[in-house]
């Protein structure tokens, strides 16, 4: 039976290749997409990591970072610290900030670590520039053509570019490090921190102490670093979520639409051999094989040049838009599998119909 659905398919190639590229686009939007909205998510969840502290303390109602505002009574440092669990405290302050580059305007997330105080060495010291520079995000660089030793001018006060890496890329911004002294003299808000990261000893539980901290500190919200990490990244792409489930969608229709109108159009101008098949003994099963087997072979191959497709296409994006960042996973892909799979099946329905109704008497007819 395979061999007749292959020749079925290769009789008109036109056809088959307009079902293959269908299928193929359908796919490659798909992942493409849905590795857009993974990569953001990552991105979140991997700057905040890297970040020193176990647990974040915020203000309450505080979503994540980029799109919620925290302000918490800087006195609340100093009380975190009496804690007898707590090692080492860490304030964090950002704030969108616009830059002047050679008179044209550039925007990024800037942000100030600063340790104030516990036991040990401190943590996140490559966070912490020289008074006068900034560290870029090296997406902001290249989005922007800034390079180590450049500089940037807020009003009267400039930042000679330190380092450029890979900090912090959440697609709508980038984020950027400066020290503390210098963020407070330019807009710091006296008596005010936004964040307050905790390290526990060595042998604590970070949720062992969450309610403690969140009674030291009145107003305020108290998160494991990945308690945090999760929060912040699902609400930082929480309004991108049912765009994507909309494409998704479409793309779905799109790929289901093309592939359903050629397996029924070869269906169509083979009821004859059907009929045929039909009066020689082919079992129906046999015949919704031919059918099945036609859809699932376009389906498949529309799926490996797909995935091939949008790996290649996530590469040339990336480098042609430096803040399209994408993560594309192997469940992911598994997934999408699963979506060929269902679309080639739901693509056999219409076929399959017209088969059953193929009546054997249509071979003697002139």
């Amino acid at each position: 039976m395979v061999p007749i659905a292959r020749r079925n398919l290769l009789a008109d190639k036109v056809k088959l290749l307009v079902a293959v590229g269908g299928v193929t686009l359908a796919i490659v939007l798909i992942i493409v997409v849905h590795s857009l909205y993974q990569g953001v998510r990552r991105e979140t969840d991997s700057f905040i990591h890297n970040l020193p502290g176990d647990i974040w303390i915020t203000q309450r109602g505080t979503t994540d970072l980029v799109f919620s505002n925290s302000n918490l009574p800087s006195t609340a440092a100093s009380a975190v610290r009496s804690v007898e669990e707590v090692k080492r405290v860490y304030t964090l302050n950002g704030r969108l900030m616009a830059f002047d580059v050679s008179g044209r305007e550039v925007r990024t997330y800037v942000m100030a670590l600063e340790f104030v105080g516990g036991a040990g060495s401190p943590e996140g010291t490559e966070f912490v520039p020289e008074k006068g520079t900034i560290l870029l995000d090296h997406t902001f660089a290249k989005q922007t053509g800034l390079h180590k030793g450049d500089t940037l001018t807020y009003g009267d006060k400039s930042f000679e570019v330190a380092d450029v890496r890979g900090i912090g890329n959440v697609l709508v911004t980038q984020f950027a490090f400066i020290r503390a002294e210098s963020f407070k003299e330019i807009f710091g808000v006296p008596g005010t921190v936004n964040y307050i990261l905790v390290k526990v000893d060595d042998g604590v539980a970070p949720e062992s102490i969450l309610q403690k901290l969140a009674d030291t500190v009145p107003g305020s919200s108290v998160y494991t670093t990945q308690q945090f990490a999760s929060r912040a990244s699902e609400k930082g792409t929480g309004d991108f979520l049912p765009i994507i489930r909309v494409i998704l969608a479409i793309s779905f229709i799109v790929g289901l639409t093309v592939l359903s109108l050629v397996i029924y159009s070869a269906t169509i101008e083979r009821a004859r051999e059907y009929a045929i098949m039909k009066v020689i003994g082919a079992s129906p099963l046999g015949l919704y094989r031919i059918v099945i087997s036609q859809s699932m072979f376009i389906a498949v191959v529309g799926f490996g040049l797909g995935v091939g497709l949008a790996f290649l296409f996530n590469e040339v994006a990336g480098n042609l838009v430096p803040q399209f960042i994408t993560y594309i996973r192997a469940q992911d892909i598994a997934l999408v599998f699963g979506i060929t799979v269902l679309m080639s099946i739901v693509a056999s329905f219409m076929p399959i119909n017209r088969v059953a109704r193929v009546e054997p008497a249509t071979v003697f007819r002139a």
